[in-house]
C-alpha cells in the first residue's frame, strides 16, 4: 500500500491513460485494486506471480503493476484510502464501483480528468448520441496550442493513441457502448454513489465547502441544473448537510469516510 504524499503526478499530464485504456480484461482491475487489501493476497501476486492480465513478459507485468498502482492505489491521506478500500471490499453495486473507478483516476490524473470534463461530458450532455476519436484528438491539439509553456511535446501518434484509449477505457467501463462506433450508454448515478463523489470532491479540495466550484463536479455525471435538486433530496438523509446562499452550494460530510460505505448500502 502507498500513500500518496507528493501531489507533482496530480499535477502532471502524462500519458498513463494509454496503458490504463489498453489493458484487455479491465474486470481484473476490481480483483487488483481489492488484493491489494487482502491479507492473504498483493497486487505483485496477482499480476506477476498468477499473471491475471494475460501479460507476455515480465517487463510488462511490472510496468502494469506500477500503472495501476499510481492510478488506483495512491492516497492522499488515509481517509482516502479508507474510501477506496470500503467500495472495493465491501458489497458496492458494480455500477457503484465504475463510477468510483472514474473519480479515483480524475483524482489521480489531471489529463484524464480534463478530457472527462471538457469532451466527454460536454458531448453526453449536448444530446449527441455518439462520440469519436476526432472529438478527443481536436482538444488536445487546441490544448497543446494555447498551452505552450507547458513544453508538452507529443506527436500526432501520441495524440490519437491517448484519444483511442480513452474511448477504449470508457467503453470498458460500462459508458459507451463496444465497437468501432461509440455510442454512450444512459448515465445516471445513484443515490448512494452521488453520496460518494462528494467523498472524492472533498479529498480534492478539502478545505472547500461549495461543490459549485469543484473542479471534479463536472465528472458527477450529474446535469448542471439538477445539482442543486440532487443533493437537496440526499442531505435530507442526514449523511451531509448542506446550505445555498444563492451563490454557493455548502456542503459539510457529517459522516466520516470510514464505515460511509457501511452506512449507504446496508
Amino acid at each position: 500500500m502507498e500513500q500518496m504524499t507528493n501531489t507533482a503526478d496530480i499535477d502532471t499530464y502524462n500519458t498513463a491513460i494509454n496503458i490504463i485504456g489498453g489493458l484487455k480484461d479491465f474486470n481484473v482491475i476490481y480483483k487488483a485494486i481489492e488484493s491489494d487489501f487482502s491479507l492473504s493476497d498483493s497486487l505483485k501476486g496477482l499480476i506477476n506471480e498468477r499473471n491475471e492480465f494475460h501479460l507476455r513478459t515480465e517487463k510488462s507485468r511490472t510496468r502494469i503493476e506500477r500503472e495501476v498502482r499510481k492510478a488506483f492505489l495512491q492516497f492522499k491521506n488515509e481517509d482516502h484510502q479508507t474510501l477506496i478500500q470500503g467500495i472495493f471490499t465491501e458489497r458496492v453495486p458494480l455500477q457503484d464501483k465504475e463510477l468510483a473507478l472514474v473519480w479515483q483516476f480524475s483524482l489521480s490524473n489531471r489529463l484524464f480528468r480534463e478530457i472527462t470534463a471538457m469532451v466527454f461530458i460536454k458531448t453526453y450532455y449536448s444530446g449527441r448520441t455518439i462520440i469519436s476519436k476526432d472529438d478527443i484528438t481536436a482538444y488536445l491539439k487546441e490544448f497543446l496550442r494555447q498551452n505552450p509553456s507547458l513544453q508538452i511535446n507529443w506527436s500526432e501518434s501520441t495524440i490519437n493513441t491517448i484519444s483511442t484509449k480513452y474511448l477504449n477505457l470508457m467503453s470498458k467501463l460500462e459508458f459507451l457502448s463496444p465497437g468501432r462506433i461509440k455510442a454512450f450508454k444512459h448515465i445516471r448515478p445513484s443515490s448512494e454513489a452521488q453520496v460518494l463523489f462528494l467523498y472524492f470532491a472533498k479529498l480534492l479540495s478539502p478545505n472547500a465547502s461549495n461543490i459549485l466550484a469543484n473542479e471534479l463536479l463536472p465528472v458527477s455525471f450529474i446535469p448542471s441544473e439538477e445539482v442543486q435538486s440532487r443533493f437537496k433530496k440526499l442531505s435530507l438523509r442526514g449523511l451531509f448537510n448542506m446550505n445555498f446562499n444563492g451563490v454557493a452550494l455548502n456542503i459539510e460530510l457529517s459522516h466520516g469516510y470510514k464505515g460511509i460505505c457501511d452506512a449507504l448500502y446496508q
